[in-house]
Parts: C-alpha cells; sequence; structure tokens
C-alpha cells in the first residue's frame, strides 16, 4: 500500500463537503408525483399486488431499530423537472403560481447520467446508469410542438390534442443503451384555446413505462419495496433542509411563512430560484402520504428560517405544519399521518456545519436576540457567539417540540412526538455544555427531548493514493473501529441526560468530491467485503455499545467522488451487498452475518502504511493567556500535531512536536478554545484525538 500523504485526513479534521453529498443524493432522489387529488387509499400499488405494505421490517436481532434516508421515486418522472428555461437554454422563463411558464420553454425533465457524464471522464469505473428506456406518457394541459434536445436518442409519436379538455398527450420513447437523460422543449405554446401563442403550458405529467396514463400511484412499486426493511425514514434530503436560508441581516431575514411552503401542485418538487421564499424540496403532504403507505415512522426536520416561536401563533409555519401532520387537508383527503406513528423531530441539519447557511443565519439569529436583550442565550453572561448559537439551536428544538405538543395535546411529547437533539459528533463537551444550560433554563432535557443523535459514518481517509480495493476496505474497517470511544461517551452523555441515543446519518463515507483513487473506492462499496463491514459497523461498533436507533444514509444515489452513499445505485436492484447486509441485520430475507469481514490495517514493512492509533488522553489545563496541553504517547510515532478553534475551522497551531505537551500562548482570556492532536511518522498520520476544550482565565 502507499503511504497516506495527507496530514489531515480524518473524520475529526473534514467537513466533509456535505453541501455535495446533499446535493447528489437530493439529485438522484428522482422527484416524482401525480398533480391532483388523492386519497391514501389510491396509493397502494396498482401493477404488483404481491406488495405487503402492513409487514413488520423483519424478525431479527435488529429489526424496528434500523431507519434510513429518503430516496423519493414517483410514477408521475415529470416532478423530477428543472425550473423551466428559454429555448436553448441560458435563462428562466417567467412562469405562473405553479412554476409552469407562461411562453414557450424547455426543460430537463430527468438527468440520470452517471456523474460527470456532461464533463468527463465519469468517476464510476463501471460508468453504471439506471436504464430509463421505454415508452412515457406525456400529458399536459394547452398546445404546444413538442420537441428535445437529442432527436436521435428519443422519438415522440402519437400526439394529440383534446380541445374539450384541452389536453395534449403524445407518447415519447427513450433508446434502449443511450443516455439516461431528457429534455423536451415546447414550442408554439396556447395554454387555452382562447390564449394567443407562445403562453406556455400547464399540468405537465411524463408517466414511467409500465404505468397507466391515467394511474392515480404516486410512488413506485419498487421504491414501496426498498423501504420494507426500515422502520423509519428520514427525509432531510428530500425536503432540501440544507437550503440556501438567505443572509439574516436582510429586511424580514427571510423567515419562511406557511403559505410559501413548497405545495403539491407545484410544477416541481425541487426548488425553484427566484419562487416562493418557501419552496425548497417535496412537499410535506407527499410525505405523509408515503409514510402513511408503508407504515413507517417519520423523521422530519424544520426548516432554520421557519417562522413559530410560541403555540400561541397558531398561523406560523411550525404550528401548520404540525396541524396537516396531525389533521391532513384537502391534497391527503383530510387524513394526517397515521395515529400510531411517530414523529421524530430535529431542528434544520448539522447547524454546526460552516458549509451550510443554517449555520451563519442561527448565529447571526442568536446575536440580534441577545441584542434585543432578555434573552436567555446569554442568562449566566457567556459573551461567546458561538455558545449562543449552539444553544439557539437546542433551544428552537424547544421551542418546535412546544407548538407540537400543543396541536397533538398533552401526554403527545416524548411519545408520538420525540425531539432529537443533534450535534457535532466529534465535541461531546460542547452537548454536555448545552444540555447542561437547557437543564438549568428549561428543566430537565428528558421532559421535552425524545434523544441525543450523533453521527455513526466510517471513511476511507487512512486509505493511500493507489491502494488497491482490499486495501481500502482494510482502511474503512479500521475507521469503523476508531470511532468507539467517542460513540461511547456520547451514549454515557445521554443516559446522564435519560435521552435516548440515536444515530441520525450512518454508513460508508467515500467521498467529499476528491477524485484520488475514486475507482477503487466506488468498486469498494460494491464489493462482498463492503456486506459483512457494514454489518460489523452497524452491529458491533453502534448496537453492542448500546447505541438505539440507526439512520442509514441513505436509500439510493449514483456512486461518485460525491459519495457512496446509497444502499444501492438504482432502485431496480436492491440486491446489492450494502443492502444484504441491512437484510442480515434485520432478519429480512435468507441473508445471513458475513465471515468476509476485511482486517484492519496494521503495522506493517517499511513502504507500506503504518497506522498510528489517535493520541489518548488529551488534557488541557487554562491559564492567563495560554493552555498547557498533554496527551499519551502512541507507538510508533515521532512526531504531533495540534489543532485548534475558536468556534470556526480547525487551524494547526503547531506540528512537528517529539514530546507530548505543549503550551499555546497568545490567547485571549474569556475565549473558549478547542484542541485536537494527531500523531505521525513520515508520510502517516494518525486519526485525530478526541477533542477537548479549555479557557484562559
Amino acid at each position: 500500500m502507499a503511504k497516506q500523504t495527507s496530514s489531515t485526513r480524518s473524520r475529526y479534521v473534514q467537513i466533509r463537503s456535505r453541501a455535495w453529498r446533499r446535493m447528489v443524493i437530493t439529485v438522484s432522489a428522482f422527484l416524482v408525483v401525480i398533480i391532483g387529488l388523492v386519497s391514501c387509499k389510491s396509493l397502494m400499488p396498482e401493477s404488483d399486488s404481491s406488495l405487503d405494505l402492513s409487514s413488520s421490517p423483519g424478525s431479527g436481532e435488529f429489526a424496528g431499530k434500523i431507519g434510513v434516508e429518503a430516496s423519493i421515486e414517483f410514477v408521475d418522472r415529470a416532478k423530477l423537472l428543472r425550473q423551466f428555461e428559454r429555448i436553448g437554454g441560458g435563462s428562466f422563463v417567467p412562469t405562473d403560481e405553479n412554476g409552469y411558464p407562461l411562453t414557450d420553454a424547455q426543460t430537463v425533465i430527468f438527468d440520470d447520467r452517471p456523474i460527470p457524464a456532461w464533463a468527463p471522464p465519469i468517476d464510476d469505473p463501471s460508468e453504471y446508469q439506471p436504464d430509463a428506456s421505454g415508452t412515457y406518457k406525456l400529458l399536459f394541459n394547452g398546445q404546444a410542438t413538442i420537441g428535445t434536445i437529442d432527436g436521435e436518442n428519443i422519438n415522440i409519436t402519437n400526439q394529440n390534442y383534446d380541445a374539450n379538455t384541452n389536453t395534449t398527450i403524445a407518447d415519447v420513447t427513450l433508446a434502449s443503451n443511450t443516455p439516461a437523460l431528457m429534455i423536451l422543449t415546447f414550442t408554439n405554446t396556447k395554454r387555452t384555446p382562447t390564449h394567443e401563442s407562445n403562453t406556455g403550458i400547464t399540468n405537465l405529467k411524463l408517466i414511467r413505462p409500465g404505468y397507466a396514463s391515467d394511474t392515480t400511484q404516486l410512488f413506485t412499486d419498487r421504491l414501496l419495496s426498498a423501504y420494507q426493511p426500515f422502520s423509519f425514514i428520514r427525509f432531510m434530503g428530500v425536503t432540501n433542509t440544507n437550503y440556501d436560508a438567505g443572509f439574516y441581516g436582510d429586511p424580514g431575514h427571510h423567515i419562511i411563512e406557511w403559505n410559501e411552503r413548497s405545495l403539491p401542485s407545484d410544477a416541481s418538487q425541487q426548488g425553484f430560484t427566484g419562487f416562493r421564499e418557501g419552496k425548497k424540496g417535496l412537499a410535506w403532504e407527499y410525505l405523509i402520504l408515503l409514510a402513511n403507505t408503508l407504515n413507517k415512522d417519520v423523521w422530519i426536520n424544520i426548516p432554520v428560517s421557519a417562522s413559530g416561536v410560541s403555540p400561541e401563533d397558531t398561523n406560523s409555519y411550525v404550528y401548520q405544519l404540525a396541524s396537516l401532520f396531525k389533521n391532513g387537508n384537502e391534497f391527503t383527503g383530510n387524513v394526517g399521518l397515521k395515529p400510531e406513528l411517530n414523529i421524530y423531530l430535529e431542528h434544520s441539519n448539522e447547524v454546526w456545519n460552516y458549509s451550510f447557511s443554517q449555520y451563519i443565519w442561527n448565529k447571526l439569529a442568536a446575536e440580534d436576540e441577545v441584542a434585543q436583550g432578555r434573552s436567555t442565550l446569554n442568562n449566566d453572561g457567556v459573551t461567546d457567539p458561538e455558545v449562543w448559537a449552539r444553544r439557539r439551536h437546542a433551544k428552537r428544538l424547544y421551542e418546535v417540540a412546544k407548538i407540537f405538543e400543543t396541536v397533538y395535546g398533552s401526554g403527545s411529547l416524548g411519545e408520538k412526538i420525540r425531539p432529537v437533539y443533534a450535534h457535532w459528533t466529534i465535541f461531546p463537551e460542547q452537548y454536555i455544555e448545552t444540555l447542561t444550560w437547557m437543564n438549568n433554563t428549561y428543566g430537565t432535557p428528558g421532559d421535552y427531548f425524545w434523544g441525543l443523535a450523533q453521527t455513526h459514518y466510517f471513511n476511507d481517509n487512512l486509505s493511500g493514493e493507489q491502494d488497491a480495493v482490499q486495501d481500502v476496505l482494510r482502511a474503512m474497517r479500521t475507521d469503523s473501529e476508531g470511532g468507539n470511544e467517542i460513540t461511547l461517551r456520547l451514549h454515557a452523555i445521554a443516559t446522564n441526560f435519560s435521552l435516548h441515543h440515536l444515530a441520525y446519518e450512518a454508513g460508508p463515507d467515500n467521498g467529499g468530491g476528491d477524485t484520488t483513487n475514486i475507482d477503487n473506492k466506488i468498486t469498494a462499496n460494491r464489493e462482498p467485503s463492503m456486506k459483512a463491514l457494514v454489518e460489523h459497523h452497524i452491529r458491533d461498533n453502534w448496537f453492542a455499545h448500546e447505541g438505539e436507533l440507526y439512520s442509514y444514509f441513505a436509500l439510493s444515489g449514483l456512486y461518485s467522488r460525491y459519495g457512496c452513499w446509497g444502499l444501492t445505485d438504482d432502485l431496480a436492484n436492491l440486491n446489492t451487498e450494502k443492502f444484504k447486509a441491512i437484510y442480515a441485520l434485520i432478519g429480512t430475507g435468507d441473508y445471513s452475518p458475513s465471515s468476509e469481514l476485511p482486517a484492519p490495517l496494521s503495522p506493517s514493512a517499511e513502504g507500506s502504511n503504518i497506522t498510528l492509533l489517535a493520541p489518548t488522553g488529551l488534557t488541557a489545563t487554562p491559564g492567563s493567556g495560554q493552555v498547557s496541553l498533554t496527551w499519551n504517547r502512541v507507538e510508533g510515532a515521532t512526531q504531533y500535531n495540534v489543532f485548534s478553534t475558536t468556534g470556526g475551522n480547525f487551524e494547526q497551531v503547531t506540528s512537528g512536536l517529539t514530546e507530548t505537551r505543549y503550551t499555546h500562548t497568545g490567547l485571549t482570556n474569556g475565549t473558549q478554545y478547542t484542541y485536537f492532536v494527531t500523531a505521525s511518522e513520515g508520510g502517516n498520520t494518525s486519526p485525530a484525538s478526541n477533542p477537548t476544550s479549555a479557557t484562559p482565565e
């Protein structure tokens, strides 16, 4: 194996380019849906009556304990469409209130090509893409000349216009063994018979092959089958929780009101530029309908800029969202989430993550609240805005929880309504600090929070730049073992505060945007050893440490430099090695635990990787303008490196230390400094130590 050359290739250093991760998962989610009013009953599959959607997840040891990050595949592929553009592209066209064009226009209906087919070379060595070929049924209101950008691969036939219903239908056939891309153009448009030319169309649908053109089924059969092993679904990605929240300092702070949310009647369930403030992703109604169809609990993420602080504000976004889940609306047949299903509540997503706009929005909101006076965020005299921001994140979850409790009634909080406090996994001390403040300010956290959550990924950061597939897997096994200490610490914190211990995102982590050795990293995710590795990581490094619910990230997604997150890269294939691991853990099918677990990395001959353990026993002692650090020696290490932050990204303070101590001087009294240490030898660098903090006095 080639030596590792990066000095900071560790789960504790990287933010992981998570914005890319969410984008890729969302793009590969195939957001499609039927336009019109439907009932929950109408969502049951029509084309496969053998599907049993009432069955339990499984009978294995961990049945009922594993959930998954959502992917969405709807029968009507038009709900994947991108914002309508002028013919030839370059700029968006004006639209009506639902997002349909008011002029001639073109749109990308779907693009399932491997990443990045539009800028080769393709990351995936197999260049795999889902099969999107076949004959689709196109329907819309209005008249138009239907065209395509790629006339060789797409054939449009049987076009017909019915003046009585103002409906155009046509067959659109994508040829086999061609790029999974469909761009359609609509010219000579007339919205109604009385409209002039060039006035657009409405109610565009593209029904998948194998489904009737008048079907009322929303979700594809294979999507419903894919969800069967899981007990709950987390909808962070498909609801686009990591949206651009806007600059808090602008007038109105970009607060989202309920009437600005994504609607089922929107032309697309993806976000549109320059549209309603809150049109960001999947409408909540579809989430409710899917969960009711599958009989699965839901995990929802409240938008960071959603209105609603007090239960008294019954018009707020949060109050109306709670009411929708309880009572439904006309679109859901006036049926809310089934009474027996639970709701896990999370405030936004990774509000600590500097690469997401919710981080700065939340921080500025906290600063504004303190500036207005009489805030609880600084009720103990703390002056650090980063601390205020962390407290506001927890406080906001408390506010959301109380609103949902008001809507659902006394006794619902902690039972049906399950607020989950999630924070930055590598900083257990910050969990303690924030929960202690919540306890002192709002009472026992266990009275209003249901759980404490962390990430539980394992990555390939210890692999070399030219490592073979099995060596990539060995590096991932090593990283899996390296996370045990911090998981145990967080479990102890959860227990101390009487909270359940959850993983809000978890699984293999190969991504970040780097193409180094990407072919072998992708191939590793398809190897039989990956089944054993996923089983081991979940069974032995989570549940064996008394972890409770586990949310795998994610159901499906194309494999690329931005991650191989999906249990599958094609919902037509639910027999992947990762899916087999889930089946074995949950007790579904004929799969049993695997014996093909790759060995961890170990010290080896010169010229190969030498695996260094993370430094342990890091302590920080504050002084006047300084912090003194000590840690335990690491076997095989010749040097040590110290990193620090006061709330932003970590920066290297010093490197090349030969002793296991260091005094950081020139610091500002009253400011908290957080540290971690890595060990190194030659070109090899260890994972980071567990972080610790101190405040000079």
